[in-house]
């Protein structure tokens, strides 16, 4: 149909980039200033811990762990994430220890590859949206 509206997914490609800095922003509002501890969201399904690996002027390094407290036989879930303060974009720079997340275009051999980058982001992008919607209902 012609007159269907398109989706801005398709259109701009970093959308889930600056999905999941605004969602780590509303579900832990002391991630600027982190540095040093742990920050902790928890509900009835899982917990998410964030900590703090490394500081610079413009980018945060963080650790964030996620484990199903209702699916114990889940294995839990680990990605390491900078963020850019100065653009407002989270990126997953590892996820379960696979430290080469390289996107397709930047590939040698582009039919092959899968975009395990783009995968991982999208993975942070499903749990992060989950938390805000479950804290969402719990504040209305």
């Amino acid at each position: 149909m012609s007159h269907t509206l398109e989706q801005t997914r398709n259109k701009e490609p970093m959308w889930f980039f600056e999905r999941n800095y605004s969602y780590l922003r509303a579900i832990f509002p002391e991630i600027i200033e982190l540095s040093s501890g742990v920050l902790v969201y928890r509900d009835s399904l899982k917990v998410v811990k964030i900590q703090c690996l490394e500081v610079s002027r413009y980018t945060t390094l963080i650790l964030l762990n996620l484990t199903f407290t209702e699916c114990p036989q889940i294995p839990p879930v680990e990605m390491t994430i900078r963020l850019y303060h100065d653009a407002e974009v989270a990126d997953v720079i590892s996820y379960q220890n696979i430290t080469r997340l390289i996107a397709p275009y930047f590939s040698a051999k582009k039919e092959t590859d899968q975009d395990h980058k783009r995968q991982a982001n999208i993975l942070l992008y499903e749990l992060l949206s989950g938390c805000v919607k479950k804290r969402f209902m719990e504040t209305a």
